[in-house]
Parts: structure tokens; sequence; C-alpha cells
């Protein structure tokens, strides 16, 4: 069931996606009346949960004061599990990482997952975590909770958001791992002004978060932007998952080893000097995948598109081939031409998506809450004005 997001609720979002911002400046994006506006600001600012960053001066008028999130009025945590790695991390609500814990890489059952998290929250002293967010590569059910099904962890339907949040006693939230990190680079700022993006994902599998009007696209059955499974343009019957994920790669070279070349562990030690069957591969799949996000951009008309993978899976060959494929086949019938951007900075972009995950759902809590301590005290000033 779809609800309405309650005014405090709109307000909060504004700010968290567009800080520094005034109260008229909100006015204006909400299209909300001003008294409105300065209630639900006045709700938070009580709260702690934004807070003044001082006044912007205009050569008219008097000057602004800006507002915030207040990074410190929370934690979260983001939990990822996937096919490259298993990680824990806490931020702040603006996304600065507080702390990490490694878990072993692969399979790994709800009671370990859970036992670690226990270990890393104990580690954390008194922090206030507000939310936890669980990234999973592999098909979720973010109302029920539920693990459907993931081929990494070998889990199916897994109630593992009940699970953890029956012993924690904290709001858990899951999703698929690309939609975590679509949703983290809108609630920590990474899109700027963008009104639409695809966040692609790069590794053992390829996936994308859809970002549409700044809401994230699931589709009627919550496997919107499973492109990976989508079939080849070469007519082979392929799916792009086999032809150019990074373990398709890896194989297709172990398999046709012939140059006595010491067999490559990540995609990035390919560039060493290599073969020109390791030059063909590459490009192949660089080809495919290029076209493959081209007709995503195609598609959808987004304002931009990133392709993230970690720093070992970013070999230059195979990605100035994306690069180059998706520039040949991105629509050309506007002159303002879609721009595809590479992520590859970090090794935790996952787990910072899953925290950016908890931030996105505590903020529909933290709005809930203003709410009804703002509707408690009103009828604790009627209850003593009618005493009075």
């Amino acid at each position: 069931m779809i609800t309405t997001p309650s005014i405090t609720t709109r307000i909060l979002r504004l700010i968290v996606e567009l800080s520094p911002i005034s109260q008229s400046d909100l006015k204006v994006r909400s299209g909300l009346s001003m008294s409105t506006v300065s209630q639900a600001t006045n709700r938070l600012l009580t709260k702690g949960v934004i807070q003044e960053l001082g006044l912007r001066r205009e050569s008219m008028g008097r000057p602004k004061t800006l507002l915030g999130l207040n990074p410190d009025y929370a934690t979260v945590i983001g939990i990822q599990l996937n096919a490259e790695r298993n990680l824990i991390v806490m931020t702040d609500l603006a996304g600065n990482l507080l702390g990490e814990q490694q878990m072993p890489s692969g399979e790994l059952t709800p009671r370990q997952l859970s036992d670690a998290l226990a270990r890393f929250i104990k580690s954390l002293g008194e922090r206030h975590v507000g939310a936890i967010g669980l990234a999973l590569s592999g098909l979720v059910d973010p109302q029920s909770g539920y693990c459907i099904r993931s081929t990494v962890l070998n889990w199916d339907n897994v109630p593992v958001v009940e699970q953890l949040e029956s012993r924690f006693n904290i709001p858990v939230f899951i999703e698929n791992d690309a939609n975590a990190m679509a949703l983290a680079a809108l609630v920590f700022g990474q899109l700027g002004q963008a009104q639409s993006a695809i966040i692609a994902t790069y590794g053992k599998g390829i996936g994308a978060g859809i970002i549409l009007d700044r809401q994230l696209y699931r589709g009627r059955h919550g496997t919107a932007g499973e492109f990976g499974n989508a079939l080849l343009a070469d007519g082979s019957g392929r799916i792009l998952e086999e032809l150019a994920s990074s373990k398709s790669i890896l194989r297709t070279l172990q398999g046709e080893n012939n140059a006595g070349q010491p067999l490559a562990k990540n995609l990035l030690a390919l560039d060493q000097r290599p073969s020109p069957f390791t030059l063909e591969t590459l490009r192949e799949a660089g080809h495919h995948l290029g076209m493959s996000l081209a007709n995503l951009a195609v598609a959808l008309d987004p304002d931009i598109v990133y392709l993230a993978m970690e720093p070992q899976m970013a070999s230059r060959i195979f990605l100035d081939q994306v690069a180059q494929s998706f520039q040949n086949y991105r629509l050309k019938l506007s002159p303002q031409l879609t721009p595809l951007q590479f992520l590859t900075e970090s090794n935790r972009m996952w787990a910072l998506g899953a925290a950016g995950l908890a931030v996105d759902r505590l903020i529909d809590l933290l709005s809930l809450e203003a709410d009804a301590e703002n509707e408690q005290n009103g009828k604790k000033r009627n209850d003593i004005s009618q005493l009075s």
C-alpha cells in the first residue's frame, strides 16, 4: 500500500537532499505555506534532527538562516553481503565513516551474520545506532524483510530482517546492493541536482539501481535494473553476465591460458602486458557492457549514468571499451548527451550504500517521532490550559 508522506517527512527529505537550504527555499520547493514549513522545521530543530548552519546574505532583504541535517544525531550501520566482500560499517547521518569490520567472504549463515554484528555493536561503546541497512547480492523483498534468493550466500526465503530486529531491537532495512547504492547516492548528495540516474554495479554480477524523479524505481516485481540478466544482442542466447561479468572474463581467460601467463585474480591485473586473447576478451566484454548501459540510457533518459566497481576490477582496457561503446550507442537525438562516469575509488562502496539505505529509512522514522512528540506536547499544553 502506498502512503502519502507527512509534511515533516517531505520537509526533512528536502533538507537532506538540498542542504544547506533556507525556509523560504523550502517553501518554494515544497509548495507549502511559510507557516507550515516553519512549523515542520521547528519540530525538527527541537528534536535535534536538523541544525542551523549559519546565514546566507543576499543583496536585498534580511539574511536567511540555512538549515541542514545534524549528522551527529544518530549513527547507522551498513552491511554489505555480496560476491566481492562481506563488510559492516558505521557512519554518521552524512555518510562519514566511523568504523568498519570485515567478515569472511562467500557464504555466511544468518547466525554468523548476527554474531558478527553483535561483536561490532559491542565494540562501538555507547554510540546510538538509529537503523541498520542490509545490502545483499540477490533478490530481496524490502516490505517483508525476506531475502528471497541469494546464490552468493546460499539463502532461500530467509526472514533476515525479523531475525536481526528481534536480537538487536534496532530497525533493520533490506535492499539489493544496487538499489542500496542508488539510495545512498540520493541521500548523501552525490546526485546533486540530478532528477534521474542509473547507478550500475559491476563485479561477479551486474545490476543497476534506477532513480527516476528522485525516487528509487523497483518495478512491479522489484527486479528493475537487473540488466545483467538481459540477452546479448549477438543472437547467441547468452545473457550479459555470462560474457561481461568479472567472473566470466576470468573464467574465459583461465580456460584459454595458452600463453603461459600466471592466472590473474582480478581485472586490473590483466592490464599488465596482456596477451592478444586477453585484449580481445576484455574489449568484447566492455563492448557489450557499454552497449547495454547505452540501451538503458536510451530507454530511461537519465541525467547521468554511473558504473561502480571495486578498484581491483577497474581494468583500463575494459573501461575504455565500455566508455567507447556507450558513446557510440547512446541516444543522439538531442544535443544533451547522457554522460557516463566511473566510480572505482572504494572497496566499501556497497557497505556505504547499505548505510545510505539505513539513513533513507531513518528519515521517515525521525519525522514520525517529531510529529508524535509535537502532538504529545500539544496535548500537554491543552491540559495545562484547561487546568488553569
